[in-house]
This record gives C-alpha cells, structure tokens and sequence, in this order.
C-alpha cells in the first residue's frame, strides 16, 4: 500500500494485485461481533515519521494512547515489565550480578541507548549494527547480553515481533526489537485504520484474489507481471511486496541466484485470537501479561486503555509452533489454556467470553538469519541487474509498521527510475537509495 500511494504521489498510475479478499496483509481487518478489530499489528509508534506523514496524505487521524501497562510473572507475582522502571532495573540488576552477566547488561544499555539516540537504528540496513555484525560475527543476542537479560527482556520482543526465541535471533537485527522498548506508542481511533486501508483499495485499480506467477522480461528491464492463467499484463515497473519466500516464487527459475537467497530468510508462524468479554479481563495494576518460556501463549494484552474486555492472544515462539499449523489449529483449545493462565493473575476468570475471532498467520513474522546485512547487500547487487524490479517486505527494513512503509516508499522510487508518468512525460531517475540506513 505505501509503494502504491507513493507512485501515485509522483504522477503516475499504480495497479494492485492481491491474493486475498482485501488488502492489508496481516494488518487486515476483520470482525468481532461489537466492532471492527485487527488481528495484526496496530499499534504505532511516537517515532513512526513514515507512517503517521503516509497516513496523513489521506486526512489528518486521531491518535489515542495505547499504554495498557505490560505485566511479568516474578516469583508468583506479577511485576511491572518496563525497563525503565526502577523495580525492573533492580530486579534485574540482582539477576545479572548473580549470573555474573554485568558486562552482557552494559552492552545491552549501549545498544538500547544507540537506537534512542538514532532511530534509524531500528531499521535493517543500518550502518551501526551492519558493522557490529561484522566485527563480532554476528552472534545469537544470547551469547552477547547473556541468558537472564534474554529471559526477562529480550524474549518479550523477540516472541512478538520475529515469532522468535532469542536463540534464534543475531546481534545484527537486534535493533529493530530494541525499537520496542525506546518507543511509546499510539493507536489510531475508531475505523481509521480500516478506513485507509480501504481507501487506498479504492483509489488505486485493485484486483483482488489474484495471484502472480511471474516475471516478463523486454531486454534487460522487468516489464510486467505474468498471472496464474497465463495472462501478461505490460508495466514501467514491478514491486514485489511479498514476504521473501513468496516474492522467491515469483522471480522463480529466471533469477535462481535472487531466488535462493531470499529462501534463505526465516520465518516462524504466529497465532492470534482476540476475545470479547462481558467485564473487563483485567485488573487496574496492568493491561498485558506476558507468559513464561514454554508455554504456547507469549502475550495477552488488552486491546486498549478504554477496552479492557477485550483481550488480544498473541501464540508464538518454539511451543507454539506445532499447535498453530494449519492443520492443527484450535483456536479453542489455545484460548482455554490461555484463559487459565491469565485468570490466576486477573478477573479475566470471573469474566464470560462474548465472542472471539482467531487467525493463525503463515509464513508468519520475519526472524530474518544470520549475517542478514550480507545477505540484503547480495540481494540489492542482484537487483541492480533487473532494471524496473524492486522488492519490499518485513525482511527488508524490519518488520515494525514504520520499517514496511519505508520498504515500501523505497521500493516505489526504484521502479520509477525509468517509468513515464500518466502524461506520458518520463519521470527524472531518482537513483537507488534501498541501501540508505
């Protein structure tokens, strides 16, 4: 959506094709029965300059606070999860001088400070952790920070933004988790977001349930897109805003090279159910609590300030996996337990579920791979010989909602290089700047 609405701010016409009902991929809405809800991400950030200034092209939006205040199980009872509070800084504290993992919690101080100071730093393709990479070997974030500030901080983010345990995640991407914890964040009001999204439908020619099969080729520039039935259709450009396996299958045997590294990207499933309830599910104290190592639940939050009834289930992480494929999906079963655990710590037990609506979301959330830097600078080499393609997606800049918009915005001025605009005047080349942090 951002590559179309920014091809169609500079002068020219952009065509989108869909494989599903609608657009919005895993931020698309769906339906509780007292309202329009998401199941994918919502929240946006203070320092989401991208989104907010795309968001705007189509009318100022409301914002309200979403703030719920996050929750930990700590010895049977529930604690604040901010690092910035000053009980969680001496609980963990404690914990790293029995460890003796204090230089692991200084190194995470540094890394968390650089992205404050720089948000640029939150983004893939930053030069900062491109060259830490470089010079530790990219390490799990584990074997860097050290075990106890993983299991009480780091896993938190990595579950819910790369369906990831910190095991599984390098020092190289650390900072588009630590964009987390630096940001506060918004939401924005009413049907907004919903709203836009179908705005930006309508606006641009959208052609939905529709796959693409492939690439066409005139010379050396991709010059448009070849359906499942065969059908060509002719383009100045193409953007494949896939995630990476799927955008691999499209490149196909024509670009093998390009094809095989994007498979080389990892993701991981993740489940969502959000739940109505006839009170609120939680108490004063905190509105999100996050579940232990181990269990298929990693999140329950409520799904704002003002609708504690309503709770989001987010199912992530190594054991969740096998009970969130689509062959073995019960969103039921996974509710109940997650009920069980939330209500021993909020009302949510006393409370009578209303309704719930429940997706399991495959290929799932970006956990990227190793030497990911390596990996995109090979990937942008390989692209630079296919004038008029251009990639975008949550392996690119991130998988935050601001990262996307900026693939997205990046992947549009590409393919304009080239194009002409609708008056038939050719656009001046804009150069490739995927490769600016």
């Amino acid at each position: 959506m951002a590559a179309a609405e920014e091809v169609g701010a500079r002068g020219h016409r952009a065509e989108i094709f869909e494989a599903t009902a609608g657009l919005g991929g895993r931020i698309a809405p769906d339906g509780l029965a007292s309202r329009e809800i998401f199941l994918g991400g919502k929240n946006i950030g203070r320092r989401y300059r991208r989104f907010r200034e795309l968001f705007d092209r189509r009318g100022r939006a409301d914002y309200e606070v979403f703030g719920p205040e996050s929750g930990q199980v700590w010895r049977g009872r529930v604690r604040e999860l901010s690092f910035s509070s000053p009980s969680m800084k001496l609980r963990l504290g404690g914990r790293l001088v029995l460890r003796g993992q204090v230089g692991g919690g200084r190194r995470f101080l540094r890394l968390a400070r650089q992205v404050k100071r720089d948000p640029g730093s939150a983004h893939l393709g930053d030069r900062f952790f491109e060259d830490l990479a470089l010079e530790t070997g990219d390490p799990t974030i584990p074997e860097y920070v050290g075990t106890a500030l993983c299991r009480d901080v780091v896993r938190h983010m990595t579950v819910r933004m790369n369906a990831a345990e910190p095991e599984e995640c390098h020092l190289g991407n650390m900072g588009t988790n630590l964009g987390l914890i630096v940001d506060r964040f918004d939401q924005l009001t009413g049907t907004a977001l919903g709203d836009w999204i179908r705005t930006v439908q309508t606006v641009h020619t959208t052609h939905t349930r529709t796959r693409i099969a492939g690439l066409t080729r005139k010379g050396e520039r991709v010059s448009g897109i070849v359906g499942v039935n065969g059908d060509e259709r002719r383009f100045d450009g193409v953007v494949l805003a896939l995630p990476a396996h799927a955008a691999a299958l499209v490149i196909g045997e024509q670009e093998a090279a390009l094809s095989s590294l994007l498979c080389t990207i990892r993701y991981f499933p993740v489940g969502v159910v959000v739940a109505e309830y006839d009170r609120p599910a939680f108490p004063e104290a905190f509105a999100a609590l996050t579940a232990p190592e181990g269990m298929a639940l990693s999140n329950a939050g409520s799904y704002g300030l003002r609708d504690r009834h309503i709770v989001r289930y987010t199912f992530s992480g190594r054991s969740a996996r096998d009970r969130i494929r689509p062959d073995l999906f019960d969103p039921e079963a996974l509710l109940s337990e997650a009920e069980g655990f939330l209500g021993r710590y909020a009302p949510v037990a006393r409370a009578r579920r209303l309704d719930f609506a429940a997706r399991a979301f495959q290929p799932g959330l970006c956990a990227y791979r190793q030497d990911h830097a390596v990996c995109l600078r090979e990937v942008r080499a390989r692209l630079s010989a296919l004038p008029g393609l251009a990639l975008a997606g949550d392996y690119m800049r991130g998988a935050s909602l601001e990262a996307c918009v900026r693939s997205g915005q990046e992947a549009a001025e590409r393919v304009l290089t080239g194009a002409h605009r609708a008056d038939g005047s050719q656009v001046e080349p804009v150069g490739d700047h995927a490769s600016v942090g």
